[in-house]
């Protein structure tokens, strides 16, 4: 527009620098003869050659701006592209970093949650060891109980007192040989148990999570959904499952017709919501307009632009959260924003749907 401006505004200067030398060559011829009375007179001729000369510099100086204005567009342009392509990269490898890091904390996590359960099932088995050593040794103490009160009963006979001294020596010896092996052989048995269950028991976790269940059927449909990924209930097996399962459940309220624009809303990504903050309790005591019933609204959600406010309940707003949460993703799929395998986009579309599920039943 700014080039076509200057193209025209050069030709117009061009055109009165032509009509002005014509005029000045018309006033020259009319200059050359003069009549006075009655006599013929050429008078001296005028030039005006400075006045040309000026505008054919003024002309030069305009062309020249114009030139360099040109550069210097063309040198905003390539500047705008270059930026563009720098935001567009600097999305996508911020949005792949955001989920190695999701994925790394819940990787930390399900690691931290699998000592913790270890260490309980550890103590477990040591309160167990600490239960039976104790019962152990109130049995010892009754049976050095019963050989003390045996020795003092053949001390007291007349056929004790024939034996020597060593013969005397030698049942206390045996009695605390006998106790020493009873309690090795309780509590190695005892640890030996403890430890068995304790192996056993983390080799059957360790099993368990090592092979979680895929259901191979929407794992299919998945991957045929990624070919030609495509939001619509219809486009694809997949979508419609989760539209059926889903999506359509988690956004059924009382007040169909708005719910129905709310989801047409969320499919062109045409949807706000925002908290209300208000100053007391009493003024969020409102009738969601999508449950309709009168409790807390701390939200308010807009369908387009220039629409109409409606304040809705907490539970309103994570069902929708949720769904939006998954369009989200499946946004950032079709654009190719997502660089893992299909195996963890298909884990990562069940974990949204678990969570529809969840806000569905208020959890």
């Amino acid at each position: 527009m700014m080039t076509m401006e200057r193209t025209s505004l050069v030709n117009a200067i061009e055109s009165l620098l032509d009509h002005r030398s014509d005029v000045s060559d018309a006033n020259s011829v009319d200059s050359a003869f003069s009549i006075e009375n009655g006599v013929v007179t050429t008078p001296e001729p005028i030039e005006h050659s400075t006045s040309s000369a000026t505008l054919l510099h003024e002309l030069q100086r305009v062309k020249e701006d114009l030139k360099s204005k040109d550069i210097e567009i063309q040198r905003a342009h390539e500047i705008r592209e270059n930026t563009d392509r720098e935001i567009e990269d600097l999305t996508a490898s911020l949005f792949e970093s955001a989920h190695s890091m999701v994925e790394q904390a819940k990787y930390a996590q399900a690691n931290a949650e699998q000592k913790l359960k270890t260490a309980n099932q550890t103590i477990d088995a040591l309160v167990l060891e600490n239960t039976q050593l104790k019962k152990s040794v109130n049995e010892l103490k009754e049976i050095i109980n019963n050989c003390r009160s045996s020795l003092i009963t053949n001390r007291s006979s007349p056929v004790t007192s024939v034996l020597s001294s060593t013969e005397q020596q030698q049942p206390e010896s045996s009695i605390r040989r006998i106790v020493r092996e009873k309690l090795h052989k309780r509590s190695s048995s005892d640890l030996q148990q403890s430890l068995s269950s304790i192996d056993i028991s983390t080799k059957m976790d360790t099993n368990v999570d090592d092979s979680p269940m895929v259901d191979t059927v929407l794992l299919r449909e998945f991957a045929r959904w990624e070919e030609k990924p495509s939001i619509g209930c219809d486009s694809s097996a997949c979508m419609h499952r989760v539209y059926s399962e889903d999506i359509l459940p988690c956004l059924t309220f009382p007040n169909a017709d708005l719910s129905s624009r709310i989801l047409t809303a969320i499919e062109h990504n045409d949807v706000t919501m925002e908290t209300c903050h208000m100053r007391t309790i009493d003024e969020n005591m409102k009738v969601c307009s999508l449950m309709g019933d009168l409790c807390q609204c701390n939200y308010r959600i807009r369908l387009g632009e220039n629409g109409e406010w409606y304040p809705i309940s907490r539970l309103s707003r994570n069902r929708i959260a949720s769904v939006c949460d998954f369009f989200t993703f499946i946004r950032h799929v079709q654009s190719g924003l997502v660089k893992s395998d299909t195996r963890n986009r298909y884990n990562k579309i069940i974990e949204l749907r678990k969570q529809m599920a969840f806000a569905r039943l208020g959890l």
